[in-house]
């Protein structure tokens, strides 16, 4: 990036004593998004890519243990790894988007434990719940939402 686009960049970024957070466009994923040569990319990786260089089909992670928000940008915060491991540090810092978490989720862990508890017909609990009776037989059978 150029002097200008640093400078465009730096204006989204609040620094703290520890994190560098964007103030612009996140996802619904709560990422910074920035426009650079006509394509949306995610913050943290342009200013990894800044200032350490491409690390070509590696992803740019928040380091496990640091506890910063999805929105930092802090390039001391930022790491290369593959996708494998990075979805091992999403489960140990929990933040992963298992059931609620997930911007798909339908239904609480409170509402599966019921379901997986309930003596009443599959037919029955996905009209009670709103879901389809695939999805009901997938939780009571562990397929979903098998961390609870």
């Amino acid at each position: 990036m150029d002097s200008k686009d640093l400078e465009r960049f730096f204006s989204f970024v609040q620094k703290t004593d520890s994190c560098w957070l964007w103030s612009g466009y996140c996802d619904i994923d709560g990422y910074g998004k920035f426009r650079y040569h006509d394509r949306t990319y995610p913050a943290h990786r342009l200013i990894y890519i800044h200032c350490f260089g491409d690390p070509g089909n590696l992803v740019i992670c928040h380091a496990a243990g640091i506890n910063c928000k999805k929105n930092c940008v802090n390039p001391d915060h930022l790491r290369e790894d593959t996708h494998k491991a990075n979805a091992k540090d999403r489960n140990i810092d929990g933040t992963h988007s298992k059931g609620e978490k997930s911007i798909n989720a339908k239904l609480t862990s409170e509402q599966v434990l019921e379901i997986r508890s309930s003596t009443e017909s599959n037919i029955n609990l996905a009209k009670k719940y709103g879901v389809h009776c695939s999805t009901i037989s997938s939780i009571i059978c562990r397929k979903k939402w098998k961390h609870l």
